[in-house]
């Protein structure tokens, strides 16, 4: 008897198949608020960002996720707002910081959530203020002019060192890659299957046995399989 093609046990579900569930999709939203105290409630890893990610509680339980910086730690309190002080983590216009402080997580239009400098490890600096608006020198080298209105964190982006261990050999990267995602892997081409795991696998392997283009509307799931719905096969006529 046949076996389920890949594709049939992938629409059955398993656990080889789940999704995985490591981490959290937290998205950055530092808003305009009048001067509240804060608190640092938990340091999250959050999934696709290469910063971890300092969730936090405003005095009138509004939450807010923001990148967290170095040395920001768990029940660390804040202050948010315009006459905040410019220390790390906390959270102000950038018209108000001194010049020199580094700071990440720099709106590029007020209430836009964070633009500039939120990957790990990197930060900007306040190089200068004038009727223009500030100026910050950032990791690139690249001066950008910033209304005083808006927000950023004081501090760098935590992580800095996550690309200091070295892979030594190819061979790490090659597995490196192949673990990202959740990717099932590795994967056996259905060819160089036997007859009874695959439409396309037996024979001597001389050939795939069978056509190897399948309908999208018609085929049912064991017979899509090769190209499926293709709009053309074969060579190319010159």
């Amino acid at each position: 008897m046949a076996r389920r093609l890949k594709q049939q046990r992938r629409g059955k579900g398993s656990p080889k198949y789940r999704a995985n569930k490591s981490g959290v999709r937290a998205k950055y939203d530092i808003r305009k608020t009048d001067d509240c105290k804060a608190e640092v409630v938990s340091i999250i890893s959050n999934t696709g960002k290469t910063a971890p990610v300092s969730e936090i509680v405003l005095e009138n339980g509004r939450k807010m996720y923001i990148p967290a910086v170095e040395g920001a730690y768990v029940s660390q309190r804040l202050e948010v707002g315009p006459s905040a002080r410019p220390e790390i983590g906390n959270i102000m216009p950038i018209g108000n910081v001194p010049l020199g402080f580094v700071v990440s997580n720099i709106e590029s239009i007020p209430e836009d959530g964070g633009s500039f400098m939120r990957a790990s490890g990197t930060f900007g600096i306040i190089i200068g203020k004038d009727e223009k608006g500030v100026y910050v020198k950032l990791r690139s080298k690249v001066k950008k002019i910033i209304r005083p209105d808006c927000l950023c964190t004081i501090g760098r982006v935590a992580g800095g060192g996550r690309k200091e261990k070295p892979l030594y050999k190819a061979g790490n990267n090659f597995y490196l890659q192949r673990a990202k995602g959740g990717r099932v892997w590795p994967s056996t081409r259905g060819y160089a299957m036997n007859a009874v795991d695959h439409p396309h696998g037996g024979s001597g392997h001389n050939s795939s046995g069978r056509k190897k283009n399948a309908s999208k509307k018609f085929s049912t799931p064991g017979q899509k399989v090769g190209s499926v719905g293709a709009s053309r096969s074969g060579r190319k006529k010159k």
